[in-house]
């Protein structure tokens, strides 16, 4: 048995990115290693990948997929929403 999860980062269009970041979104993209909000495919790319023989050693993993929000100082973790 393998069992892996999936940590996504923001979402663009999601309820997570209107609620959270509706009123520092440019602020927070500029803080994003990507430059950008993920999307439904960037998630599902990794889902797939996890369901291939290519991940067949992978388990017991926490893949993030959050654009490397969680890098460094400049990252979503420090990034203050009530400014």
């Amino acid at each position: 048995v393998r069992v892996n999860a999936i940590s996504p980062g923001p979402i663009a269009n999601t309820e997570g990115v209107s609620r959270l970041m509706k009123d520092n979104q440019d602020a927070y993209l500029s803080r994003l290693p990507l430059g950008r909000y993920g999307t439904g495919e960037d998630v599902a790319h990794l889902a797939i990948f996890l369901c291939t023989e290519e991940s067949s050693y992978i388990t017991g993993s926490i893949m993030s997929c959050d654009g490397g929000c969680g890098l460094g100082s400049e990252g979503f973790k420090t990034f203050k929403l009530d400014k």
